[in-house]
C-alpha cells in the first residue's frame, strides 16, 4: 500500500503542479471541473447506493450547481440554488406515501452538492486572482493554489508519516480508526513547513507572521476536512469513496482535506491582501 501510495504521489503531484502554473487557465478549470464532478458521483453513490432516482438527481443538482461556480456570478449560483431547492421539494411532495424519505434525500442532496459543487471550485476563483507578487500581472493566482495545496498535502504526508512511526494515542476512533493525536501534531508540523517553503519559493512578499497564521488555519481545516470525509464514509457505510486513485480510494478520499481550506484562502486572498 505504502509503495503505491508514492508511486501515485510521485506522478500526481509534478503534473499538478505542471497544470497549475504553466497551462492555461482553462486547463485548471477542466481539471476542477472533473475532479468535483468525480467527488460529487463518488458522493451520490455513497449516499444513495440502491435508489437510482434520488442519486440522479443528486448528480444532476451537483452539476448544475458545479457549472454555476465555474462561471462566477452570484446570480448564476443563486439561480442554480433556487432551481435545486425547488426541484427537490416538488420531488419530494410527489412522494406522497413516503414524505419523509423525499425529504431525506433532498437534505442528503443539498448537503453533497455544496461539500463537493460548492467548496471546490473556489480553487478556480482562487487562480483567477490578481497575482499577489506582481501587482502589473493582472491573473496569477496560481501562487494561492500553490499555497494551499502545498500546505494542505505537506499536512498530509507529515501526518502520515508521524502517525505510523510514533502514534500511540486515537484522535477519533470511532471516525478514523488510524489517525492518531501524533499524527495530528506531525501534520501541523508538516502544514508550517510546506508554508515556509511557499514563503521562500513563491511568496516573498507575504510576512512570517501571516504564514505562520495561514499555514496553521489550513492545517487545522485541512485536518477536520479529512475526518469529515470519513465521518461521511461512516455514515453511509463506505469504506473508501470510490477506487479511481490506486491507493488512495476516490477522489474525495484524495482531495479531503483540500474542500475546506479553499474558501478560507481565497477569501483571505480576495479581501485581505490588498486586493
Amino acid at each position: 500500500m505504502l509503495h503505491t501510495r508514492l508511486a501515485t504521489a510521485a506522478v500526481a503531484i509534478p503534473l499538478l503542479v505542471w497544470v497549475i502554473v504553466w497551462n492555461p487557465w482553462s486547463l485548471f478549470v477542466w481539471l476542477v471541473g472533473a475532479a468535483t464532478l468525480v467527488g460529487v458521483i463518488e458522493y451520490c453513490e455513497m449516499a444513495f447506493p440502491t435508489d437510482l432516482w434520488d442519486r440522479g438527481f443528486g448528480l444532476a443538482a451537483g452539476a448544475l450547481l458545479l457549472s454555476a461556480m465555474l462561471v462566477p456570478t452570484q446570480e448564476r449560483f443563486a439561480m442554480a440554488l433556487a432551481a435545486v431547492v425547488i426541484a427537490g421539494l416538488v420531488m419530494a411532495l410527489a412522494r406522497k406515501d413516503d414524505l419523509r424519505h423525499g425529504v431525506d434525500a433532498l437534505g442528503l442532496t443539498l448537503l453533497g452538492s455544496l461539500y463537493t459543487a460548492f467548496l471546490l471550485p473556489h480553487y478556480v476563483w482562487m487562480h483567477a486572482l490578481p497575482d499577489p507578487v506582481h501587482s502589473a500581472i493582472a491573473v496569477g493566482g496560481w501562487r494561492w493554489v500553490i499555497f494551499t495545496v502545498l500546505i494542505a498535502m505537506a499536512g498530509d504526508v507529515g501526518g502520515y508519516f508521524g502517525g505510523r512511526s510514533c502514534g500511540r494515542h486515537k484522535l477519533m476512533p470511532s471516525v478514523s480508526p488510524g489517525k492518531t493525536i501524533e499524527g495530528s501534531a506531525a501534520a501541523v508540523v508538516g502544514n508550517l513547513l510546506g508554508g515556509a517553503f511557499c514563503k521562500l519559493a513563491f511568496f516573498p512578499t507575504l510576512d512570517w507572521a501571516e504564514v505562520v497564521g495561514l499555514g496553521l488555519a489550513v492545517g487545522c481545516l485541512a485536518q477536520v476536512g479529512d475526518l469529515c470525509e470519513s465521518m461521511l464514509k461512516r455514515a453511509f457505510g463506505a469504506k473508501d469513496s470510490g477506487w479511481i486513485i490506486p491507493g488512495h480510494g476516490g477522489v474525495l478520499d484524495r482531495i479531503d482535506s483540500l474542500v475546506f481550506p479553499a474558501p478560507l484562502v481565497y477569501y483571505y486572498a480576495r479581501f485581505f491582501f490588498g486586493h
